[in-house]
């Protein structure tokens, strides 16, 4: 070590060259670790987008109540984040439409629906929040409600609801469907 001091000290070119040298291999080390900065900073970026997605990603449940004073058939979103629902569609097997009431029959006696929903395109739904697609309650001293529900249930119990949708990312989620055949389980009973 003293031999490299004294050699400094009395050779110009050799400490200039030092000098440099020194200077190159701290240039060097900078560069590589401002890279490894870069690489830290771009992954954790992404490690933060992928859990934001995550962190607000609805879940579509297609609920059904089949009681005997009331039917009803719900679109609820179980996820943690906004569900924009694309498209609601109902099927019988062969032909399809937008909404559940307008598979439904005339009720006898003109008795009206309790809730129903139009299309649902663009229709946003917060997490934890629901849209009732059709409900047919029986009202306090009702005595034709049976009938009503009868008929509903034989027009419910073939169909399927299918809901495309979304997040907030605009990230396309897989397809929530429900067959409503639930509501068929009673009509053997009534043949």
């Amino acid at each position: 070590m003293d031999a490299l001091i004294s050699l400094l000290k009395t050779d110009a070119n050799f400490a200039n060259a030092f000098a440099a040298l020194a200077s190159a291999v701290a240039a060097l080390l900078a560069f590589l670790v401002s890279c490894v900065s870069v690489w830290c900073s771009i992954s954790a970026t992404r490690k933060q987008d992928r859990h934001n997605k995550l962190s607000v990603r609805p879940l579509a449940e297609i609920t059904v109540a089949d009681y005997e004073n009331s039917l009803r058939v719900k679109l609820r979103n179980n996820g943690s984040g906004p569900m924009i629902v694309l498209a609601l569609t109902v099927s019988d097997g062969k032909n399809t439409r937008e909404t559940l009431i307008d598979w439904m029959p005339a009720l006898p006696k003109q008795r009206p629906w309790n809730t129903f929903t139009h299309a649902l395109q663009r229709r946003t739904l917060q997490a934890g929040a629901e849209i009732t697609l059709l409900e047919l309650t029986e009202y306090e001293g009702e005595t034709s409600f049976s009938e009503c529900r009868d008929k509903v249930r034989k027009a419910l119990a073939p169909l399927t609801v299918n809901v495309e949708y979304t997040d907030i990312y605009e990230t396309v989620m897989m397809p929530c469907q429900k067959s409503l055949e639930w509501f068929g389980r009673n009509l053997m009973e009534l043949n």
